[in-house]
């Protein structure tokens, strides 16, 4: 008995999404292992972490996260500060900038945007030491404004790049009628422009708050007080001040991982809809 063609396509759809949906859940747990193993070490002792690090079984030690809790709170406010700032800083400007490259005409304009496109392909790391002597020169060392302005800055350049690409592909046709009808610049940015760029800035505020989170060299370098370093310092002095305590400091590592998670569960439909948007426009 021959099987027709047309009986043989569903099944090889079926069995193609079968081991579509098989390899996606592989890659996830082979993702989220690291993160189980963080929270089952966290709970533990040294010596169940050393003799049982694969047995979940009591006594759970959730002390841990009070303890380290404790030390890190105060790093955790620094960090949200810093984070929060760079992030509306970074946005505030790169839209605009976005905007103005994309969509107005003014001298220098192509010769500007080039100058901030070559920025781009210098590594970070050789602007460690001007940035610090900059920093030093305006007198703002030892502050949260070296860690707000300068990764502000750093970040602008992809991201205006980003916005401008985005801006250019909108009809112009849209900004003509909003100046015909009377609007300035300011309002066809604010009423029009925003909206459109509103998945791009959602997209650009998870990246910088991410990153800014995560540094540790930057604010080492420019912040000396202990009380004013953000949470990736606290967890280095956590580490020096518990050594070998490695639920603890696990403990203190999911602490910070969390408000990260949050944000993400937050904002995953415009984070999704943002990678969409520029898979499409750029």
């Amino acid at each position: 008995m021959r099987i027709s063609v047309s009986q043989q396509q569903p099944r090889q759809i079926a069995f193609a999404e079968w081991g579509k949906h098989v390899v996606l859940m592989l890659v996830s747990a082979a993702l989220l292992f690291p993160m189980f193993l963080m929270l089952v070490m966290s709970v533990k002792n040294k010596e169940q972490i050393v003799f049982e690090f694969f047995t979940i079984r009591p006594p759970f030690h959730f002390e841990n996260y009070a303890v380290a809790y404790g030390f890190i709170s105060p790093f955790m406010l620094n960090s949200v500060w810093m984070a929060v700032a760079s992030t509306v800083l970074t946005v505030s400007v790169t839209a605009l900038a976005g905007y103005a490259f994309g969509k107005l005409e003014f001298p220098g304009r192509n010769l500007l945007f080039w100058i901030l496109f070559a920025k781009m392909m210098l590594p970070g790391i050789m602007n460690l030491i001007p940035s610090f002597t900059l920093a030093w020169r305006l007198g703002i060392l030892d502050t949260s404004w070296p860690v707000i302005l300068f990764c502000a800055g750093t970040s602008q350049p992809f991201w205006v790049f980003v916005m401008r690409t985005f801006v250019a592909q909108q009809p112009q046709e849209l900004f003509e009628s909003m100046r015909i009808d009377g609007a300035n610049e300011f309002q066809i940015f604010r009423y029009l422009a925003v909206p459109l760029l509103r998945p791009m800035i959602a997209l650009m505020s998870i990246n910088v708050f991410v990153s800014v989170w995560n540094d540790y060299i930057w604010p080492l370098v420019t912040i000396q007080s202990f009380e004013k370093r953000p949470l990736t310092v606290g967890l280095a002095y956590l580490t020096s001040a518990h050594p070998g305590d490695y639920g603890m400091l696990t403990a203190g590592y999911v602490i910070a991982a969390l408000p990260l998670l949050v944000l993400f569960f937050i904002s995953m439909k415009q984070f999704i809809e943002g990678l969409t948007a520029g898979a499409i426009k750029l």
